[in-house]
């Protein structure tokens, strides 16, 4: 397999910007119209469709948020306001129920107004059977929400409607960081007629929401044209239109240089070539609430020996895949939870091949195993692997790295059986659950290829969704990350990430909150 390195592409920079000039341009010549048009490019190959149900890549939520809203939004200190709701939600002394008003002002592109009936829709439509939502674990702590994925129950229990305004919202158990899950880009919510009227086109051919922008067209895999909501109750965005792209990585960087396109995603790897030169005052940094780990898929032997996982983790160097790979963008990792979470641990690497091989030998397997890596060929951290497969080797394991389209590989994560996954994780909220009960609970695990169903893990996750913030919730997380990382070894936490990204000097406003970008407030300098 054939790696383009960050050298190759500086050298060939030069060569394809003519290329790009000539041919590329074109193709994005609807960018270059009159009027104050926003255009963004990345790598975003999962995007068959915008509906944030169907999908969990960045590609698909950024479509979806520019359109959709949530009940509640992130701001960028880190605190969450109304955003739908009229109100910060009132929550019972148990915990468990949350009752909610609407604004009265909101109306969606159709100009269907707002009102309870679109948020009963939209919590059904997440945990109905038929919609196949992948991402209703955020939310299966509302009543009702986990008997409708059994089959058990055809109505969602836990919301209630009062009026056209006034709802609540009850819960299984207390769950303290419920508000932001109601802020998550997967709860956005959708018109129940229009979405009932659409079907299976719903996000390809129609997506209606109350955003700052209106969908247009859309062209799965490669294009989404959003105009200006005209009647935004927030007020009119000052841009005119969006296009987002779908871009190799290459493509999309000589695109920004050409100056056809206003924001670009970066590879970490490409970022020396931009922090000189022309572009230097482009380039912008921010720290991402995320891990990148190496998930051992205890289903798939050897690794279902748990002296084997300890072997892997003794034999990967975190320090160096942040120092030589990714020159120092990035911290090395040994935790699963990030460091400002609460539950974060700080312990010492693992790192040392020799007992690596010990530990091999005491699983026996004293000549050394083979294991099997798949990556998207698109992702972002692809080249990733290979550096793995260099380090392991060292302490005799063999990693075979196939780079695979990015649907055969989900899909055989999804079926549990890819036996050396990447995790690649931007948290939805600060909250530990969301980087421990998303891909270790039993229900989850096979989802994210981990294949972990632990009696005792998933005993300490209820406990840790059920309590209140505090010393103890956060032990209990201390608690399940050293069982995880240190004690069964199912997971090899490698780095927290940092993101980089080119912005036109002529656009201000964006708001980046650590994996989504929101133009509600952009603007072109004048």
């Amino acid at each position: 397999m054939t790696l383009i390195l960050k050298e190759d592409w500086i050298r060939m920079k030069k060569v394809l910007a003519l290329l790009l000039a000539i041919g590329l341009m074109l193709g994005l010549s609807p960018a270059l119209a009159e009027g104050k048009v926003f255009s963004f490019g990345g790598a975003m190959d999962d995007m068959d469709l915008i509906d944030v149900h169907k999908a969990t890549s960045s590609g698909v939520l950024q479509g979806g948020i520019m359109v959709c809203e949530p009940l509640l939004a992130l701001q960028p200190d880190g605190t969450l306001k109304p955003q739908l709701l009229a109100e910060m939600p009132t929550v019972s002394e148990d915990g468990k129920v949350f009752t909610c008003k609407l604004r009265e002002d909101v109306y969606f592109h159709d100009g269907t107004q707002l009102t309870s009936k679109d948020v009963y829709f939209t919590l059904h439509r997440i945990f109905d059977p038929a919609t196949a939502n992948v991402n209703a674990w955020l939310c299966d702590m509302i009543l009702g929400g986990q008997d409708m994925l059994d089959g058990k129950a055809t109505e969602l229990a836990g919301v209630t409607i009062q009026d056209d305004f006034n709802f609540t919202i009850e819960l299984d158990y207390p769950y303290a960081p419920f508000n932001y899950i109601l802020s998550c880009p997967q709860m956005l919510i959708y018109p129940q007629d229009a979405c009932t009227a659409a079907g299976d086109t719903w996000g390809i051919d129609s997506f209606v929401g109350t955003g700052p922008f209106v969908f247009d067209t859309f062209v799965a895999k490669d294009s989404l044209h959003l105009v200006a909501n005209e009647n935004y109750y927030e007020g009119r965005p000052q841009i005119d239109e969006v296009y987002l792209y779908n871009l190799d990585r290459g493509t999309a960087l000589m695109e920004f240089e050409a100056g056809s396109l206003d924001l670009v995603n970066m590879d970490p790897t490409y970022v020396k070539g931009y922090q000189e030169g022309e572009f230097a005052k482009n380039l912008v940094m921010s720290d991402l609430r995320g891990i990148i780990a190496l998930n051992l898929n205890v289903a798939m032997p050897p690794l279902d020996n748990v002296k084997v996982r300890e072997a892997v983790a003794h034999a990967v160097d975190q320090k160096a895949i942040v120092d030589s790979y990714l020159q120092g963008n990035g911290t090395a990792a040994n935790s699963l939870i990030t460091p400002s979470v609460a539950g974060y641990t700080d312990r010492p690497s693992f790192y040392n091949p020799e007992k690596a091989k010990a530990l091999l030998a005491e699983a026996g397997y004293p000549d050394g195993i083979k294991l099997v890596n798949y990556v998207s060929e698109t992702s972002s951290i692809a080249g990733i692997p290979v550096v793995l497969q260099e380090q392991l080797k060292a302490s005799g394991i063999e990693l075979e790295v196939n780079r695979v389209d990015s649907a055969t590989y989900v899909s055989m994560r999804k079926e549990g059986s890819v036996q050396c996954p990447l995790l690649t994780w931007y948290a939805d909220m600060p909250d530990p659950d969301n980087f421990t009960y998303t891909f270790f609970q039993s229900g989850n695990s096979k989802f994210f290829s981990s294949n972990w169903n632990d009696s005792l893990t998933d005993e300490l996750l209820a406990k840790g969704r059920a309590m209140p913030a505090g010393e103890e919730r956060t032990e209990v997380y201390k608690q399940i990350d050293q069982r995880l990382v240190a004690e069964e070894f199912v997971t090899v936490p490698l780095y927290n990430p940092v993101t980089y990204y080119l912005k036109s000097d002529k656009v201000e406003g964006i708001f980046f909150d650590g994996s989504m970008f929101h133009l509600d407030d952009a603007f072109f300098v004048e």
